[in-house]
């Protein structure tokens, strides 16, 4: 128990690669949450301030009549699971985008996962595939990170749109910060597996 509750050190997010952590990568690959918000851990200023932000920009989602079914494409599914990949996500995430794209009304299979990716490059090292904790993955540059670095090879359908109006590539340069710690986040072409 004790080792368990040491690797939970606040409530709202796990400090690894676990699901809440995981699917809020996704969350952010799909298009689906603001630049920077999937790594930042529960008890951190910027949880409060993303959160307000992301209020916000709802409003004028509204007004915009940019809606979740205009963000969710094949094309930002398959994002999701090439970034999925690369970071290391948890094995709940093929279910959970499954239901997702039933939902939205777009195709996808299970055997995506293995054309998409399983081809992708581990870049994260983050605890249970690596060494490093959510925190450490947040502070490295987060998902942002990661996205600039399959951009670079062209493994990022650029197009999408996202909840800012824009597309994941332009999101990149509205990304809090474009510090990469690389003991963290491994550069493309030296991934950590």
């Amino acid at each position: 128990m004790q080792l368990a509750g040491s690797s939970a050190p606040s409530a709202g997010h796990c400090n690894t690669m676990g699901t809440a952590l995981s699917m809020n990568t996704i969350a952010e690959a799909l298009g689906m949450s603001l630049p920077g918000c999937a790594a930042i851990p529960a008890p951190y200023r910027e949880r409060g301030q993303m959160a307000y932000y992301t209020g916000k920009r709802i409003v004028d989602m509204v007004w915009e009549d940019l809606t979740p079914s205009k963000i969710l494409t094949r094309e930002a599914i398959i994002n999701a699971i090439r970034v999925g990949s690369a970071v290391g996500c948890s094995s709940n995430c093929p279910p959970h985008l499954l239901a997702i794209a039933r939902h939205a009304g777009v195709e996808h299979s299970i055997s995506d996962w293995l054309e998409y990716g399983h081809p992708m490059p581990l870049l994260v090292n983050c605890q249970p595939a690596g060494e490093h904790l959510g925190e450490d993955f947040h502070r490295g540059g987060g998902v942002q990170a990661v996205i600039r670095e399959l951009a670079g090879a062209g493994l990022i359908e650029a197009d999408t749109v996202t909840v800012t109006g824009k597309s994941l590539i332009d999101n990149l340069a509205l990304a809090p910060d474009p510090y990469v710690d690389r003991e963290v986040i491994k550069p493309f072409d030296e991934p950590l597996m």
